[in-house]
Order: structure tokens, then C-alpha cells, then sequence
């Protein structure tokens, strides 16, 4: 007898958002998704006064500090940044620009809107061809409106990626948050790395969500950096991706990945526990 086949499904175990660009963010039980990603999601980033450019921890040279801050949205719905030292900067405070300059060091100002043209530096992992070279791309190619992601609105995860590279890795040690998804599933078959197949396909998300998958996401160094969260610096991170899972992406080449960028296709409210399950696409 032959066995219809079903489409693999999983379940929501982690929403997570990133109000700042390259800050630690904040974990949600529940979410509201647009076309524009997770609602709340990098709807701001530090631009630097000297040279026009989004401030981001691609470029660790510059601005690793950003991941010593932790930016939540409080109960008045307001952006509070918490910086290294504990001070609180909110983001209508008329002194923010002079407190977030000097915790990094550089002047910057707090942007609300993605600038036409928006461009970040990107240092060059070791894991990939030409280390150490700084390139620039602009942002949000893959996105509507004027958030700061970095391609496209929404970054999946599967546990069963992160087991897999847990196994390999030399201290057995991997932690989602390194990779600053926003949504991290479970799925039953527990296959790892199956989001490099999800291009082109579809994942329903709870009743009503649902997220066109666009390609696997390449990863930068800031994985391995350390963290206000309590993670310290690990370049065998990217090292046992790298060894483990390098596929090709778009028309970039062959890439070190963990997880995949979907674009939204229809919003909806998100829930930890919600059913996900793969279809085909368009």
C-alpha cells in the first residue's frame, strides 16, 4: 500500500526581535508579523555621523560594542537600550545621540528610518574566500518598508541544525542566540540543515502566517563574537559550519549557512507552540 505523503511540520519553540540593529534583543512568547517581519523587529539602527554608514557588528573592527547593549521595547511601547554600564537610554530621549556616541566611541545618531541607499560594512569571515576583506552592501534587498534587516524580513532556525552542529562542534556547544533568529522551530523529522531545501517553498506558520523561503543564510562574523548575554568569543562556531555546511546561495557562490531568509507572504500572529508546516511554493 502506498503512504500518501504529508508535508514535514514542526512546532514554534522560540520568537525572538532585535529592536537596534546588531544589539541583543529580546525573546517573545507571542508576535505579530507583517510584510515587513516580526513587528518591532531592527526598526532602528545607529548611523555613523562620519561616514553615512549602518552601524553593524559585521564589522566587528568597528562595532563589536553593539553587542554589549540590549534593546527592548517597554510597556509604553517605547525602545529602551540598556548599555553596558546599566544606563537606560530611550529612544525619544533628547541626549540618546550623545550617550549611544559615547558608549561606542564614534558619533552616531539613532535612525527610525532606513536612509535610501543604506550601506554596512562586512568583514570577511576566515571561513570564506578573501578573509579579512572589508566589503560594503546595502540593506533589506529582499524586504518592503524601511527596517534594517539585513535581506530579507524573517530569519528561521531549526533545532535540529543547531544539534547537529552542537555534535561537531569541539566544545559541544551551540547557542541559538549566536545566529540572532527570529523564529526558531522544531521539526519532527529532526533532519538537520533541511532549511537549505526550503527555498522556493512555503512555511505556514500557526492559522494564518505564512513565510516564502528565499535561500540560506550566510553568515558573518558575529556569530563568534562575544556578547552582553553571556557568551563569550568562539571562532569554532563558524569553523564547524563551515565544515559541515557550505551550499550555494542566490548568485553569491558557495557559503557557510545556518538557517534561512523567508520574505512575508501573508502576516499573522505567532505563538510559541504554534504547528509550522513546510508546502510548496509560490
Amino acid at each position: 500500500m502506498r503512504i500518501p505523503w504529508r508535508p514535514p511540520a514542526g512546532e514554534i519553540v522560540w520568537i525572538g526581535r532585535y529592536p537596534v540593529k546588531s544589539m541583543l534583543g529580546e525573546e517573545l512568547g507571542t508576535a505579530v508579523l507583517d510584510e515587513t517581519g516580526i513587528d518591532g523587529d531592527r526598526r532602528y539602527a545607529l548611523i555613523d555621523e562620519r561616514t553615512g554608514l549602518v552601524a553593524s557588528a559585521k564589522n566587528p573592527r568597528k562595532w563589536r560594542t553593539l553587542l554589549t547593549m540590549t534593546a527592548r521595547h517597554d510597556a509604553g511601547g517605547q525602545v529602551a537600550i540598556t548599555l553596558a554600564d546599566g544606563t537606560v537610554v530611550r529612544h525619544d530621549d533628547p541626549t540618546a545621540d550623545r550617550l549611544l556616541s559615547g558608549a561606542v566611541g564614534r558619533p552616531v545618531r539613532l535612525a527610525g528610518t532606513r536612509p535610501e541607499g543604506a550601506t554596512l560594512e562586512r568583514l570577511t569571515p576566515a571561513t570564506e574566500p578573501s578573509p579579512g576583506a572589508l566589503t560594503r552592501g546595502s540593506l533589506a534587498a529582499g524586504t518592503p518598508g524601511d527596517t534594517f534587516v539585513d535581506f530579507a524580513a524573517v530569519h528561521v532556525l531549526t533545532t535540529a541544525t543547531l544539534d547537529a552542529l552542537a555534535r561537531e562542534h569541539p566544545r559541544h556547544a551551540i547557542d541559538a542566540r549566536r545566529f540572532r533568529p527570529n523564529i526558531v522551530v522544531r521539526m519532527y523529522d529532526d533532519v538537520p540543515f533541511s532549511e537549505n531545501t526550503w527555498p522556493g517553498r512555503n512555511l505556514i506558520l500557526g492559522a494564518e502566517a505564512t513565510v516564502h523561503v528565499v535561500a540560506p543564510t550566510p553568515r558573518c562574523a558575529v556569530p563568534t563574537l562575544a556578547q552582553g548575554n553571556g557568551l563569550t568569543e568562539d571562532p569554532d562556531v563558524l569553523r564547524t559550519a563551515a565544515r559541515v555546511n557550505r551550499v550555494p546561495v542566490l548568485d553569491l557562490g558557495t557559503l557557510t549557512c545556518v538557517g534561512a531568509y523567508g520574505a512575508v507572504r501573508q502576516g499573522g500572529h505567532l505563538r510559541v507552540g504554534d504547528l509550522v508546516t513546510v508546502t510548496a511554493g509560490p
